[in-house]
């Protein structure tokens, strides 16, 4: 790396600790976003035990903090019941732990450096889906496990082929299978699964949808279309905290073309590449995207040229719209770079 590169790289550095420090100060560590994220499916679940709506509709004018809408699916409700009783404080501690613990073992499996890891886990996705204890942690670490094996030097995870027979199926089809029954706007994990193992996608589809039908069981029926209509408010562009997704800044029908493009795409992904984009697709194809989603940005951001990803990471730090999407489009142009360069054979030696 010659001197003005790296010149160039540590001023990038330090504009991205200046703004990660001014997000934590100014929005990320204040009272209100403690544990949140484990908050409002607390409540919904009291609702529900008390035989009330646990999905009110009124939700989506509230402000910001525990009063925002519950939008997991109906299934996860009894496993939340069962935390009611317990102190909230304790409950939130725990949470916000084991989104660190989640996310110091995802880093580490990337290959990241102890030393910078104060840094990225300040970056605003990280910083705010930890101190929020938002479930967007473990699934990125559900993602970064499926998608990269232990023994990451530096800078450069070990890539899993998942279509490998030697890799445990229950353990690939598992993993793939969690962020989507979670997150159902982000099944691309499990498809690319299905692609190169389908039995264990399979498999593993099978038992969430055991669990689902356990759990409905005990919530009933009705709860999957409050549930379905909770979702359509929440696509409304006109709620002002539901995200920026694609759909929201597209044309009526045009956002959803795009998130089916990007399920497609996920078929097609290269294997020596595949987490890297499949984070990718996942993110832009979202029906449902907040700042935390873009954790799955990471793997893309480990390939692509450092300066390119710093200028991502800081545009994302901005904390606004116009700067998640230019990080977004800075990551998806990396990528293509990755793969120009990748396919371009080298210049034939000459006599």
């Amino acid at each position: 790396m010659n001197g003005p590169r790296r010149l160039l790289i540590g001023a990038l550095v330090v504009l991205l600790t200046l703004l990660s420090v001014k997000a934590l100060l100014e929005t990320v560590l204040i009272a209100p976003r403690f544990a949140v994220d484990v908050e409002i499916p607390l409540r919904a679940a009291e609702r529900w035990l008390a035989g009330e709506p646990p999905y009110l509709a009124g939700a989506f004018t509230s402000p910001p903090g525990a009063t925002q809408p519950f939008l997991y699916p109906p299934y996860v409700l009894p496993f939340f019941a069962l935390l009611t009783g317990l102190p909230r404080m304790l409950v939130g501690a725990v949470a916000v732990a084991i989104m660190l613990v989640a996310a110091l073992a995802a880093c580490r499996r990337l290959g990241i450096p102890w030393l910078w890891l104060p840094l990225v886990l300040a970056w605003p996705p990280f910083a705010e889906s930890i101190f929020g204890a938002n479930v967007q942690t473990l699934l990125f670490a559900a993602f970064v496990f499926l998608f990269y094996r232990a023994g990451a030097a530096p800078w450069d995870p070990r890539t899993r082929d998942v279509s490998d027979p030697t890799e445990s199926g229950p353990l690939i089809g598992g993993l793939a299978t969690i962020v989507g029954a979670v997150k159902v706007s982000q099944p691309h994990p499990w498809i690319y699964v299905l692609r190169h193992r389908p039995r264990a996608a399979i498999g593993a589809a099978l038992v969430v949808l055991l669990v689902v039908v356990a759990a409905t069981r005990v919530t009933g029926i009705d709860l999957w279309f409050d549930w379905t209509a909770q979702l359509q408010v929440a696509s409304d562009p006109s709620w002002d905290l539901g995200g920026f997704a694609m759909p929201r800044f597209l044309p009526p029908g045009a956002g959803l073309v795009v998130a089916v493009a990007c399920v497609v795409a996920v078929w097609f992904v290269p294997r020596d590449r595949a987490g890297a984009w499949v984070g990718l697709l996942s993110v832009v194809g979202s029906l449902s995207l907040h700042i935390f989603g873009l954790l799955f940005l990471v793997p893309a951001m480990l390939l692509i040229r450092r300066e390119a990803a710093l200028m991502a990471a800081i545009f994302i730090a901005t904390y606004s719209y116009e700067g998640a999407w230019a990080g977004i489009v800075i990551c998806a142009a990396g990528m293509v770079v990755v793969e120009v360069v990748a396919h371009t054979p080298p210049p034939t030696a000459g006599y």
